[in-house]
């Protein structure tokens, strides 16, 4: 386009020159066929005679009739070469402007297509975050409810073995030999290493659930920082792209028509 843009200038500058040749061989046949119009209705009566001695001893022309015939014809053939080139240039301009506005719709339409494709993948990865988020909430909250459990586990089984823990310690003080490890003893035994193992498993699995936890609301805060993203990227996509995109100038505007 600059080139010919370039060759524009060009030739806008040759068709005015010969424009100039024109109308200064126009100008100068007029001014003669003024001057041949006077002579030519020039009478022995007429004003403004008189004697000119020795002008038929001058020869002021600058041409003969051959070259004074040719020297327009050359102007007129010249006038003609530059209109043609410049017809010839308009149409390969105007070729030119259908091409690049062509290939303009191409680029507009694939680009849009693109776009469509984008936001088309980056809404299936929101939706998909989405869900995700929803079931990781779900699984914070299932989580959560786990750990109250645990607690409300551990702390029910405080008394039972504090109760059992008394009994032995009471039992420690019976006198004598009355202090006997029979079978009461060893059931107490029992009991307390059975309570302790049970609140040792429980206090273990309160530990993961705290950890699975902590790790599911680290989850939750990428998740709900890639949604965010994805939603500002489908925005961005969407409604200011998309939306600077929706018309597209009309044929005649693209190659230069008013």
């Amino acid at each position: 386009m600059r080139r010919h843009l370039d060759r524009a200038a060009a030739q806008l500058a040759s068709n005015r020159a010969a424009q100039h040749e024109l109308e200064r061989d126009l100008s100068d046949k007029v001014a003669a066929q003024r001057i041949d119009g006077r002579c030519h209705h020039l009478r022995n009566t007429s004003d403004g005679l008189g004697h000119y001695g020795g002008v038929d001893r001058l020869d002021p022309s600058l041409s003969l009739p051959e070259s004074w015939s040719k020297f327009s014809d050359d102007n007129i053939l010249h006038s003609q070469s530059q209109r043609s080139a410049s017809q010839r240039l308009r149409e390969e301009m105007e070729a030119l402007m259908s091409a690049t506005s062509s290939e303009m719709w191409k680029q507009f339409s694939s680009a849009n297509a693109c776009f469509s494709n984008r936001i088309s993948e980056t809404t299936d990865a929101k939706n998909s975050l989405q869900s995700h988020l929803a079931k990781t909430l779900q699984e914070i909250f299932q989580t959560e409810m786990l750990i109250e459990s645990l607690k409300k586990a551990l702390r029910d089984k405080d008394p039972p073995l504090k109760v059992a823990q008394t009994r032995l310690e009471e039992r420690t003080r019976r006198p004598n030999v009355e202090l006997c490890r029979d079978n009461p003893h060893h059931r107490l035994v029992s009991e307390v290493r059975e309570i302790q193992d049970t609140i040792q498993k429980l206090q273990e699995r309160l530990m993961e659930a705290e950890v699975t936890l902590q790790n599911l609301v680290q989850t939750k805060v990428s998740l709900e920082h890639d949604l965010s993203v994805k939603a500002n990227s489908l925005f961005l996509d969407q409604e200011k792209c998309m939306s600077m995109r929706k018309s597209f100038p009309s044929m005649p505007r693209l190659v230069g028509f008013t």
